[in-house]
């Protein structure tokens, strides 16, 4: 079971990457993986490829030659359906989650008990700021 929800949770964050980053080849994509779950997560490279190669199988991403030998990956409109069905309400849970904590983390602050956030993390949330302006237009 935890090994299939691996999976999923890999293969969602591929269409995400390929949403946001059209047109990367199999170590981008596994590098932005990398940054996105801070090293906490990292899927191995043979996991990763046979993952994209299924993906291209069922139509969610295809892959092309630029000339080089490296492929580049590109997700597919069935890619940005699947995507959005699967994840919206997996992202609806988490946005209440993520809610709470950073409400949690002000009401702390506010009172004197938190020190100054870690660099990184005003970076992130600087960019999920930006990402919602937009999002919400």
């Amino acid at each position: 079971m935890v090994r299939r929800r691996r999976t999923q949770v890999l293969r969602h964050l591929i269409l995400a990457v390929l949403a946001t980053n059209p047109q990367l080849h199999g170590y981008g994509i596994y590098k932005r993986i990398i940054y996105v779950t801070q090293s906490v997560w990292k899927p191995s490279i043979g996991t990763l490829y046979r993952t994209l190669n299924e993906m291209v199988n069922e139509g969610l991403i295809k892959k092309s030659s630029s000339g080089s030998r490296r492929l580049q990956y590109e997700i597919t409109s069935m890619g940005l359906e699947c995507f959005v069905r699967e994840t919206l309400p997996h992202a609806t849970k988490s946005a209440g989650i993520l809610t709470e904590f950073l409400e949690a983390y002000k009401g702390i602050r506010d009172s004197g008990g938190l020190p100054k956030l870690p660099d990184e993390f005003v970076e992130r949330l600087y960019r999920l700021r930006k990402v919602l302006e937009e999002l919400m237009k």
